[in-house]
């Protein structure tokens, strides 16, 4: 196996990586969202888990967040790069082109984002840095190797499934989010509990609501540059994989 390993949310199969192996997975926790994958990318074999479920029928407020990290770092994984779709808010930050979050402000309720309580041990985390800066400037090392543009800034995590309401976007652009998306939290907490490094490669695939130029239907703009997006994102992964950067 790679050093590193992927979590892959909407659009899983457009990053064109063939699935050598599937391995069920029970955890203290549960079943992960699929089984544990195994890709073939620049001739390595990466570690994957498909985060909504390879058919897509897992809601953000129901992934198994926990068991998809345990499952993972059961399997001895010390790095993991989340592949995200998220909605730009940054004027900077376009459909189509990639982000690597360097924080993130979480809206998220109710969802399991702790492995501690419950009878288990409680651990503390520094979570003031919420991704790992080696890994994600890696991710951002890798995108400008493939002559990709690269946003930084806040991901702002949403409950979802619904997409946000135009007053919302606002609300989250004054609190200082260059992006929105549903999926980095409780990821990127339960990574720093395992002491596993966690970083995002975050693809924009619409304007988020009321941000469009063109006032374009959102769903529509997302059918646009979802495959496009997650292509540029494969590259990125390729490259990261291939030990260029």
């Amino acid at each position: 196996m790679t050093a590193i390993a992927l979590i892959v949310g909407s659009g899983f199969a457009r990053l064109g990586f063939e699935v050598l192996t599937r391995s069920p997975s029970k955890t203290p926790y549960g079943e992960p969202s699929s089984a544990v994958l195994t890709l073939g990318v620049a001739g390595a074999r990466v570690p994957c888990i498909a985060r909504h479920g390879e058919e897509h029928h897992l809601a953000p407020h129901e992934i198994n967040y926990r068991a998809n990290l345990w499952a993972l770092a059961q399997r001895g994984v010390r790095a993991c790069v989340g592949i995200n779709t998220v909605g730009a808010i940054d004027p900077k930050l376009l459909p189509g082109e990639l982000a690597v979050p360097d924080q993130l402000i979480d809206y998220t309720h109710g969802r399991p984002s702790s492995y501690g309580g419950a009878g288990a041990p409680v651990r503390h985390v520094e979570f003031g840095e919420p991704f790992s800066k080696r890994l994600s400037g890696r991710v951002a090392d890798a995108a400008h190797a493939c002559g990709f543009s690269v946003c930084a800034g806040t991901y702002g995590v949403t409950q979802g499934p619904r997409l946000e309401t135009a007053a919302e976007i606002e609300r989250l652009a004054r609190d200082g989010c260059a992006m929105v998306g549903m999926t980095a939290m409780p990821e990127a907490a339960l990574a720093r509990e395992l002491d596993i490094d966690f970083a995002i490669c975050a693809v924009a695939v619409n304007y988020a609501a009321g941000r469009s130029p063109d006032g374009a239907p959102i769903l529509a703009q997302i059918e646009e540059c979802m495959t496009a997006g997650l292509k540029k994102a494969g590259a990125v992964v390729e490259r990261l994989v291939g030990g260029a950067v």
